[in-house]
């Protein structure tokens, strides 16, 4: 009681002193009353199809969360579209997925992919629904089909066959003959889907009904019921039915979950300057992101939240953006992964990503299946590049966000069914405009009495400022004041952070923490994972009821004034050691960012472990694959220390290892390869034209704008004036195991790039600023020499650059300044039980 009023009394002094002297402050206590009356969960009223299995797992839902198997349950969603990838290349994506805390996986069914035409299903290949499924199931991972039968997806017609945009009366609408279409559609793909529902231990939890539909109206609200009354008909009995809340939906429905979105930018915007600072930067109430859709759908409104009846779900934060030919924005890590926390922090309950992997269009039997203004759609997409710029990119590469998303759903996995039954409470001094920088962006989530306060210093185009000596004054439920901490953050520009309070560690209470939790290796000794936020000194506060000692490596700590108070330098690896009074044992492993960013979690038999390496390590069931672009050393981290026996399966691999306090350390080392590549401007490209045409050539309008004409390159392969071309001569493809891929990049600079093997497009890049990169792994057998068009950029062009870019070309200009090819290296290891 003594220590408690002494906390009040000390942030009553704190508040005093800046309310006194502002011009003098260097920092401010946010407060939030925490005791506030919420609203409690409300269960039976949603319809769900069939949501437990023969062996006794259930999934279910209430009015704030998701539920699996009676317990709370914060899902993590990623898309990938399993036909824009090579069917070769589908378990390694699922496995990455996996690896960075994904748990759903979500995928849309194009309808002109598989009935490209009228009655001629194709399920094969690159297209088989079922195996990719069936990879799902095997890697223990939930699917979630999104159905449409319109989807979007940047795909051509929104995923329409051609047949089907022309059938007389319309679609989208209750018209009998489309309706009749789509019947038949939908029971295609509820034989591909049999016997993997979840009702049958199959991976597949939900289905989303169309996309952007206003059904907010009654023949909106009847067509959809129709549609989600087909879906079941056909066999797809899912326990979630969504559909996403935005142009506008009937929020007072039972039937369908809305889902809402939020993105960094618009490339789908018809404007070509900077757009207006966005909103989803900005902790509040649930609201839309305005500007989804409004290319199709004109302006949105933000939803109504009054009386919302359903958990808050995403199934479109920005995995990433894809651009468009007149508006090439360059998406940052920061620029999605605030968005994360940001919504997370407002209560968000379910985080679904677009895209998440990207991938490559297909060309159709008929025509090119990407968007474009030729289709009387408002934006020309890239004929190929889906990429998006994903956390894994159209060939798999992991992307810094990667390993900042990860961060946060390793803490989602592990502490999400705390989180999920907690509010959103907002502070009054918070920021409220997308301008503003003086000020913290903040919330809590709270049960009342525990909780995590959400930060994220970031806002897409504007230079934020770093933020001094911040504390958090807390209002309780029981009537108790918690201030913290003692010492005032920084919170530096761009930061994001989660920082727990009165949080349950197997026993021991943590009061706060300036840390922020990663995850729990939930072994017979549970460790749990904190990294620190530089350049803030790490401090935790835990009270010492109940603990019997506490060490940090071997020395033992004293509590003062029944709290130990510990604090250590954001640099500093740490591991604390708790023994109860009851004999429990805890461990707290304290990492640094930089280490939690590089940290992978691993389940083998029933241990987990957590590897730290700045690679890209790929977890298996009874493997560990790890890859590394451009260098063939690795360096890897595993804790803990015993208990884990890796046997390498490369031959030429060196491998060391050293044993450390808490870890043991590993250096492999393979034979680097040599890949060298020759580059000759071509003068006379028309040599590289075919005899004959190898693919439908891709429509284009008839009469175009020259200040904006869309791409100008072919699927098959023509010279367009002033354009510069390049014959690249690839190395002999190596016969080295360990080389598991290999990636030409092509640093160039004009309009758009376009590479041509035998005259057929198989690449293509709207120049953005950054280089080109292929993958030679999806090259056919005969290797050969490639073409790569660059069709020169014009400065008349009406087209959004990132500031810098424009400014750096000149008019005409088709330039090549480098290529090289790069190895991406892989080492495997087996474990040993």
């Amino acid at each position: 009681m003594k220590s408690h009023m002494k906390q009040i009394a000390f942030c009553i002094l704190l508040l005093g002193l800046i309310i006194v002297r502002p011009a003098k402050a260097t920092g401010i206590i946010y407060t939030i009353d925490l005791s506030k009356r919420m609203a409690s969960p409300v269960y039976g009223y949603l319809k769900l199809g069939s949501n437990a299995t023969p062996t006794g797992d259930s999934l279910n839902i209430n009015n704030l969360f998701f539920i699996k198997n009676g317990k709370p349950w914060f899902p993590v969603m990623g898309e990938i579209h399993y036909v824009r990838l090579p069917e070769r290349e589908w378990e390694e994506a699922i496995l990455k997925m996996k690896a960075s805390g994904i748990d759903i996986i979500a995928t849309y069914v194009f309808w002109n992919y598989h009935e490209e035409q009228q009655g001629i299903f194709d399920w094969t290949g690159d297209r088989n629904l079922r195996a990719f499924a069936q990879l799902c199931r095997k890697h223990n991972m939930y699917l979630f089909l999104r159905i449409g039968p319109w989807c979007h997806g940047e795909v051509r017609y929104g995923g329409f066959p051609d047949w089907v945009q022309q059938l007389q009366g319309g679609t989208r609408k209750d018209n009998l003959i489309y309706l009749k279409y789509v019947e038949s559609f939908f029971k295609e793909i509820g034989k591909q889907v049999q016997g993997l529902l979840f009702k049958d231990n199959g991976p597949i939890i939900g289905t989303q009904i169309e996309n952007e539909y206003r059904f907010n109206n009654e023949k909106g609200y009847a067509h959809i019921m129709n549609l989600k009354k087909l879906a079941v008909e056909a066999g797809i009995d899912t326990p979630y039915y969504t559909a996403t809340g935005w142009p506008g939906s009937n929020t007072q429905q039972s039937e369908l979950i809305p889902v809402w979105g939020g993105y960094p930018e618009a490339p789908w915007s018809k404007s070509t300057v900077q757009l207006a600072l966005s909103e989803n930067y900005l902790f509040g109430p649930l609201r839309n992101d305005p500007l989804i859709g409004n290319d199709l759908l004109g302006k949105q409104e933000k939803a109504s939240m009054e009386g919302y009846r359903y958990p808050y779900a995403t199934a479109e934060m920005g995995g990433g953006n894809q651009i468009t030919y007149h508006r090439r924005p360059i998406i940052t890590s920061d620029d999605v992964v605030a968005q994360a926390y940001t919504k997370t922090g407002s209560g968000a309950n379910l985080l679904g990503y677009y895209m998440y992997h990207g991938g490559s269009n297909k060309i159709g039997k008929h025509s090119t299946l990407q968007e474009s203004r030729a289709t009387k759609y408002p934006n020309d997409y890239p004929i190929l590049s889906y990429d998006f710029y994903s956390p894994l990119g159209e060939w798999g590469q992991v992307r810094e966000s990667l390993r900042d998303f990860k961060v946060l759903h390793y803490f989602l996995n592990d502490f999400g069914a705390r989180l999920a039954t907690m509010h959103s409470h907002f502070s009054e001094q918070n920021c409220s405009t997308p301008s503003c920088k003086d000020s913290l962006r903040m919330a809590v989530r709270s049960s009342g009495e525990s909780g995590f306060v959400f930060v994220s210093n970031y806002q897409r185009q504007l230079e934020m400022k770093d933020l001094k000596n911040v504390r958090f004054q807390l209002k309780t439920d029981e009537g108790d004041t918690l201030c913290f901490p003692s010492k005032g953050l920084t919170v530096t520009k761009n930061a994001q952070m989660i920082l727990p309070f009165y949080m349950d560690l197997n026993g021991a209470l943590l009061k706060y923490a300036t840390m922020q939790p990663l995850c729990v290796l939930n072994n017979p000794v549970p460790t749990y994972v904190f990294f620190s936020h530089a350049p803030n000194e790490s401090e935790l506060a835990l009270k010492a009821e109940h603990i019997k000692r506490l060490t940090i490596g071997e020395e033992i700590r004293s509590p003062k004034e029944g709290e130990f108070i510990l604090r250590f330098s954001p640099s500093e690896s740490k591991m604390i050691h708790i023994l109860m009074d009851n004999g429990k044992e805890t461990n707290i492993l304290l990492i640094t960012h930089q280490e939690a960013r590089n940290s992978w979690k691993i389940h083998n038999g029933q241990q987990d472990y957590l590897c730290i390496s700045p690679d890209e390590v790929i977890p298996d069931s009874d493997k560990l694959t790890i890859h590394k672009t451009g260098n063939s050393v690795f360096n890897f981290s595993i804790y803990p220390a015993d208990g884990l026996q890796l046997h390498n399966t490369e031959k030429q691999a060196v491998l060391k290892n050293q044993q450390t306090a808490w870890s043991s350390d590993y250096q492999a080392s393979l034979p680097p390869v040599d890949l060298r590549l020759i580059v000759k401007r071509v003068k006379d490209p028309n040599k590289d034209q075919s005899d004959h045409k190898l693919l439908p050539e891709d429509n284009r309008l008839d009469s175009v704008p020259s200040t904006c004409p869309g791409p100008q390159y072919f699927v098959n392969f023509k010279p367009v004036e002033g354009s510069s071309y390049w014959q690249v001569s690839l190395p002999k493809q190596t016969n080295k195991s360990y080389v598991s891929n290999t990636f030409l990049q092509l640093d160039y600079t004009g309009d758009t790039g376009s590479l041509y093997q035998e005259g057929k497009l198989i690449a293509d890049d709207y120049f953005a600023g950054l280089p080109m990169t292929y993958s030679l792994n999806r090259l056919n057998q005969k290797r050969g020499d490639l073409l790569f068009q660059i069709i020169p950029f014009h400065k008349d062009l009406k087209i959004y650059f990132e500031k810098g870019i424009r400014e750096k070309l000149h008019d005409n200009e088709a330039i090549l300044q480098h290529a090289q090819v790069i190895p991406q290296y892989e080492i495997t290891f087996l474990f040993n039980h």
